[in-house]
């Protein structure tokens, strides 16, 4: 079987990028297939997760621009490689390698990734497209599955995460954690305020969050609670993470993933989405109660069980293989 990946970079620090090359790697290692990633950006080739030396990386050497002048040209570079290439199955995440499932030169069977919510994607048109044009669309969430009402194919097939944590967190230790990219989606100046509030009450308490850290067990490890305050969520993997480690976690009610991992009042608690007070009061509540953030701690664990590699990676080799 081999497989084409598209996809914008390679070189950053993104969800997208960390979850495609654990998927690229685990199908050229265990699987024993021939997998390709297509990377559209020049410069941009170089991944920064850890990718097997049997997955090959092709660069497409488009300048880095939002001009949609060099749209045309990525689209011709792109189906043209496809063409010569000739892959089992392509894959597309972003809005260019969307609009290739219309301009499909090489009748290849296509999936669009949706690793977003579809009413908050800044190329919606795009996202349409893939959408009518794509063989299948996968998403991350049942929720976000309900926005595809026109794929022919539509199926869920949630990410895994790629730690294995042999450290495990102090659930009397007085520290509250996130991780995340500082952008307006993930809303941290939201968060700075509600722990101003909480804060001057609890002095001894420290707020650690985590923009940009390879050590990600270790930062989660060093928190007792893990807190998100994000507008929306393709899925958050953040989540899977933390109680992975151990942590009881705090979200509000956003789109679309957290309603689909946190089990209210067991592994943590799920905040309705414009109720700053109630989060306080859940926070502080955790933050008052050591055996409590133990016991929704393991309960947390159990839930990211289900979120096992070999689980997902096998739904994603029967939709590859069937398809």
């Amino acid at each position: 079987m081999r497989i084409v990946y598209e996809i914008e970079r390679l070189s950053t620090n993104g969800g997208i990028e960390r979850i495609l090359t654990a998927k690229a790697s685990y199908m050229a290692e265990q699987w024993g297939w021939d997998i390709i990633i297509l990377v559209l950006y020049k410069g941009c080739e170089k991944s920064f997760f850890p990718l097997s030396p049997k997955v090959r990386v092709e660069c497409l050497n488009i300048m880095p621009t939002y001009n949609i002048i060099a749209v045309p040209l990525a689209l011709y570079r792109l189906n043209k490689a496809v063409l010569r290439l000739k892959p089992d199955i392509y894959i597309t995440f972003q809005h260019i390698g969307a609009v290739s499932c219309l301009l499909n030169s090489h009748h290849t069977k296509t999936i669009y990734e949706s690793h977003g919510v579809k009413q908050k994607m800044i190329h919606p048109f795009a996202i349409n497209i893939a959408e009518r044009y794509a063989d299948a669309v996968v998403t991350l969430t049942q929720s976000n599955a309900a926005n595809f009402n026109h794929a022919k194919i539509i199926a869920t097939i949630p990410n895994f995460s790629t730690l294995n944590p042999q450290m495990h967190p102090d659930y009397y230790t007085k520290n509250v954690v996130s991780i995340g990219r500082d952008c307006w989606e993930k809303d941290f100046s939201r968060m700075r305020r509600l722990w101003k509030n909480v804060s001057e009450k609890y002095p001894d308490w420290q707020l650690h969050i985590h923009h940009n850290t390879k050590d990600v067990v270790k930062a989660y490890t060093a928190g007792s609670i893990f807190i998100m305050t994000s507008r929306f969520e393709g899925f958050p993997l953040v989540l899977i993470e933390a109680m992975q480690c151990g942590l009881p976690c705090i979200a509000f009610d956003c789109p679309y993933g957290p309603r689909e991992i946190i089990k209210n009042g067991e592994n943590g608690f799920l905040i309705p989405y414009d109720d700053d007070s109630s989060f306080i009061e859940k926070l502080t509540y955790l933050m008052e109660h050591p055996e409590e953030r133990e016991q929704m701690g393991k309960a947390a664990q159990k839930t990211a069980a289900k979120y096992d590699k070999i689980q997902i990676m096998n739904q994603w080799k029967k939709l590859l293989t069937e398809l």
